[in-house]
């Protein structure tokens, strides 16, 4: 990876900050997609969307030669396969949750992804969350009331809240616990993984494995069911877009993020609490175009948002005047 040389956490939350906003087109963005394609041709597309970026992500001389670097290794076959294992066991059990669950118990549930984090941090890198206990857990509080905040904006109707308790008791929630670990121990591992290699090189090579086993498997699928004609132009258009952005320039930047701060993961995903409040703002002016893509600008949305705005704000001020120490 790009040697960043002592840690930098005020780059860092520059990095962490973008890579938020870039995460957050992709829910606007895929929203057609997602109502009006089934969940076959929906992996179908965003792998093909995946392999698409890759010559974006190896643009640069200096990316495509790590690329190949580090596909001819075979020592890195095997990471390889088990970052996918990750990332494919996490979108199952994304799946399984919101077929069980209320989409806010799922938000809760992944806006818990900071503490995650930082204990996988920890464990995997050795590194330590980057301010004493208590600003850290008390930010976390304060951003992840924030993002609930928005989220909760966002039901409007009591019939809404009321189903709200029981889907809690149902306990389909459950499957979403491992996913912000899952999403952590990848992005960690990318890059204990493949240090000596650009960021945007290691990202390639691990789009091009799912998409080589996925493409083909799902093309099949829809092949077999005469589903291959998808029709739907507009929707898959504006979903590669945002799965260009989001995912593969908002993936890198992540990297590089983690790179910047001697890969602390805690720090990092802290900012990706911002990513609700985000995805209102760029689907306001979306909604004028596209109807059913509505998002409810409200008193609880510009709370939640100025709760994140302030504990990121104090946490990072925290941060940038009290570095841990390393090791």
């Amino acid at each position: 990876m790009t040697q960043a040389g002592a840690t930098n956490y005020r780059l860092g939350s520059l990095y962490a900050v973008s890579t938020a906003f870039l995460l957050a087109t992709q829910e606007p963005f895929s929203f057609l997609a997602a109502r009006r394609l089934n969940s076959v041709q929906f992996v179908c597309v965003t792998q093909i969307a995946l392999a698409l970026s890759i010559p974006l992500l190896t643009l640069q001389p200096q990316s495509r030669r790590d690329f190949v670097a580090l596909l001819r290794e075979r020592a890195n076959w095997g990471p390889l396969a088990a970052i996918f294992a990750i990332g494919l066991t996490g979108l199952l059990l994304y799946n399984l949750g919101l077929a069980n669950a209320h989409p806010i118990i799922i938000a809760a549930v992944l806006n818990l992804s900071p503490f995650w984090a930082a204990l996988v941090a920890l464990i995997v890198s050795g590194v330590p969350i980057p301010v004493r206990p208590g600003v850290f857990f008390g930010c976390l509080a304060g951003a992840f009331l924030g993002a609930m905040a928005v989220a909760w904006s966002q039901i409007g109707s009591a019939a809404a809240m009321s189903g709200l308790a029981e889907n809690l008791l149902r306990g389909g929630w459950v499957y979403a616990i491992p996913i912000p670990v899952l999403s952590a121990l990848g992005g960690t591992l990318v890059g204990k993984w493949f240090s000596k290699y650009t960021e945007s090189a290691a990202i390639a090579a691990n789009f091009l494995v799912p998409a080589t086993v996925l493409i083909p498997s799902t093309t099949f699928i829809l092949a077999r069911r005469s589903e291959l004609n998808f029709g739907q132009a507009e929707a898959i258009g504006l979903m590669m877009f945002g799965t260009v952005v989001a995912a593969s320039i908002g993936r890198v930047l992540y990297q590089v993020a983690l790179t910047i701060t001697g890969h602390d993961n805690g720090f990092v995903t802290m900012f990706f609490l911002l990513v609700p409040a985000l995805t209102g703002l760029i689907s306001l002016p979306m909604s004028w175009w596209i109807p059913d893509l509505k998002f409810a600008i409200d008193p609880a949305y510009f709370l939640g948002l100025g709760l994140i705005a302030v504990s990121l704000l104090v946490f990072s001020w925290k941060t940038w005047r009290e570095p841990p120490p390393r090791g």
